[in-house]
């Protein structure tokens, strides 16, 4: 008689023999799978899996990225890492995503069962517990929903915490977009897009008003008189997703039962995962706003050096991928001192927040203006060649010359701008030689007459 079910993972065939072999010499039945998204399919198919052994070290998804996702599926599947790079950050890092142990190669037979033995015993005693079960599962469900702190990221992630608590067929996250014009769905299980469009269409009729105001989760059965787009369900679970005690949005859970299926045991851990799924999205929503914070400047609102550092690095790998250029623009204020020495430094301030509007004004949504210090700029214009920056970068000079700023206190302060024009990858093959070659056209702007726009030296073929 088998003890349990072992799903080993890894890329290296002869590690999952071995690993199989030894598992089953201690009457386990061993399942395998090659990698992380396999592994996933299978869990999503059999639901008798016990504990996943994983290797560490796999190309696409990692064995701490497989722990963790596997938590999200199912909760109370247990994990056990196996790696041939062991260090004690590793062991922490996998003790952290959820793995029960961690055990170093070469693999020890007796030392996997071993720690496969603790693993079983311990969810044997769960087992016959069941309110100790129901707490661990609770505990782990809440810690993987709250340690998540990207919104893109929770969406699918708070659904499938409340789906293991309920027990759905389908569900799909729906969050409002566009000041609460439009339910837009974030995440979807076991639905295909068009019918959870459809879902979606016919909860904003039949329950949307009335399920703004609650604060629980609601159960409603479906009846005759319902929307097509219901057939073959008999119960819908609805859980608003609050923000700052708003609703802004829906986890909506699809069982083919009644909704007396769900008992009152089953509804209170429910409420009890849904309340820190809330606080996840609070917790995510702060994060992303003081994130912002770090990277915005405080006077022009635009971007800041730091951000500049992250996103042109970003840009830089994208162009790669894309196979697509990016155009950096340095931007430096002409003779800036004197406007704060003939005015005062409220009057220099206001006049660079106004510059900021124009560059912005002269930019396409897609780039980014950043304030990189004092009154320098630097403008990054993704897939555009230097070329098409050059023109950018002259329309930006000429709406700087011709425009007065802060006209409407009575004023007519002008100022020009020299701009130093660098492009990926013809003008240097990373960030920093790209802005340093950007810089140093924009002092070539200076030393020629101020107020031009001058394209850095093309390398000669």
């Amino acid at each position: 008689m088998f003890k349990g079910t072992v799903l080993v993972v890894d890329d290296d065939g002869f590690f999952r023999a071995i690993c199989s072999d030894i598992l089953k010499s201690g009457d386990y039945y061993v399942l395998t799978a090659s990698s992380g998204q396999e592994a996933l399919g299978i869990m999503e198919q059999n639901g008798s899996i016990d504990l996943v052994v994983t290797d560490l070290v796999m190309p696409g998804m990692d064995g701490l990225e497989l722990i963790e996702k596997t938590k999200h599926h199912n909760a109370l599947i247990d994990g056990i890492v196996i790696t041939g790079q062991g260090t004690i950050e590793t062991a922490v890092a996998a003790l952290k995503a959820g793995a029960f142990d961690y055990i170093n190669k070469p693999i020890n037979g007796d030392e996997l069962l071993l720690s496969v033995d603790r693993c079983m015993e311990k969810r044997r005693l769960l087992q016959e517990n069941a309110e100790m079960r129901r707490s661990l599962q609770l505990f782990e469900v809440t810690k993987a929903v709250t340690a998540v702190l990207d919104i893109n990221r929770l969406y699918g992630i708070s659904l499938d915490a409340l789906q293991q608590i309920i027990h759905a067929d389908a569900g799909m996250a729906a969050f409002y977009e566009n000041n609460m014009k439009a339910l837009d769905i974030k995440a979807l299980r076991h639905i295909p897009i068009n019918e959870g469009a459809a879902i979606v269409e016919a909860f904003r009729q039949d329950f949307e008003k009335s399920l703004l105001a609650a604060k629980g989760i609601s159960l409603l059965p479906v009846s005759e008189g319902m929307s097509g787009a219901f057939k073959g369900y008999g119960s819908i679970a609805v859980s608003p997703v609050l923000k700052a005690g708003a609703v802004a949005g829906f986890l909506i859970l699809l069982s083919r039962k009644g909704a007396d299926a769900l008992g009152r045991g089953e509804m209170k851990n429910a409420e009890f995962v849904a309340g820190h799924i809330s606080q996840a999205f609070e917790n995510a929503l702060k994060y992303v706003e003081a994130k912002e914070m770090a990277f915005v400047d405080s006077l022009t609102n635009l971007y800041n050096g730091k951000y500049l550092d992250s996103t042109l690095e970003k840009e830089l790998k994208r162009a790669d991928r894309m196979m697509r250029p990016v155009t950096v623009l340095f931007m430096d204020l002409d003779n800036f001192k004197r406007i704060n020495d003939t005015n005062d430094h409220l009057v220099g301030s206001k006049v660079l927040i106004e510059v900021a509007r124009v560059l912005m004004q002269n930019v396409r949504d897609v780039d980014t203006v950043v304030r990189y210090g004092g009154d320098e700029y630097v403008a990054i214009l993704i897939d555009a060649d230097y070329s098409n920056a050059m023109m950018v970068a002259e329309r930006i000079r000429r709406s700087v010359e011709e425009t007065a700023f802060l006209k409407d206190e009575g004023r007519d302060i002008r100022v020009t701008i020299s701009i130093g024009v660098a492009s990926y990858p013809v003008h240097g093959q990373d960030k920093k030689e790209l802005l340093k070659t950007a810089d140093r056209a924009m002092y070539s702007a200076k030393e020629q007459s101020r107020n031009r726009v001058v394209l850095a030296p093309l390398p000669e073929k």
